[in-house]
């Protein structure tokens, strides 16, 4: 199966019905992409480790950079949006209130922003190389 398949559709979805529940499913499934690709690249690092301890701490050093911390806060902003969005997709579901999808969105809008505050204020000093606690350099 090719991954553009996965996306089949979705242009035309987006044109015909662009109203919050489309653009809600279109980020649910980009960041469910987006984890899959995490996914193997984490275990490219942990799959070092086979390989002894001396290639395994040059994986991972490799992937101790600004430019990585900086994409480690894109990650965690998509866990976030992909859970929230989640919790609202199978409260939707099986408690039966899908006629209040816009409130549940706009609280999964305002979680998610409380979330990425705290993530910004705490992942940003990392990115430019200080301890978000001590204030020391990593």
């Amino acid at each position: 199966m090719k991954i553009i398949n996965v996306f089949r559709g979705t242009r035309d979805e987006v044109r015909l019905n662009p109203n919050v529940g489309t653009w809600s499913w279109l980020l649910h499934r980009i960041t469910g992409l987006l984890l899959l690709l995490y996914l193997f690249i984490h275990l490219w690092v942990l799959g070092s480790a086979n390989s002894g301890p001396e290639a395994f701490n040059a994986r991972l050093q490799s992937v101790q950079t600004p430019l990585f911390h900086f994409l480690e806060i894109g990650l965690i902003l998509v866990v976030f949006y992909h859970m929230v969005n989640g919790i609202i997709i199978a409260l939707m579901d099986f408690a039966d209130i899908s006629e209040k999808h816009k409130i549940l969105v706009t609280v999964m809008v305002t979680v998610f922003a409380v979330l990425a505050i705290i993530t910004f204020a705490v992942m940003l000093p990392r990115v430019f190389g200080s301890h978000p606690v001590t204030g020391g350099r990593i």
